[in-house]
């Protein structure tokens, strides 16, 4: 039996990330440089985030009571 890991990269920029997170776009942008939420600019300067990038980042959060 062979298993196979199928990993789907997609990037999303502020606006679809301020809407999938319900946050306000300019506090993405904040949270962004800040470092709490992984981002990195494209070709054109634009933040975007990686959904593995993101979903790697939800790992190292411990959850509240």
């Amino acid at each position: 039996m062979v298993t196979v890991e199928l990993r789907l990269e997609f990037y999303c920029g502020i606006k679809e990330i301020a809407r999938f997170l319900g946050m306000h776009q300019d506090t993405v942008s904040r949270k962004i440089r800040q470092g709490k939420i992984p981002a990195k600019k494209d070709d054109l300067g634009r933040w975007v985030l990686s959904n593995l990038d993101y979903y790697q980042s939800l790992k190292d959060v411990e959850p509240k009571p």
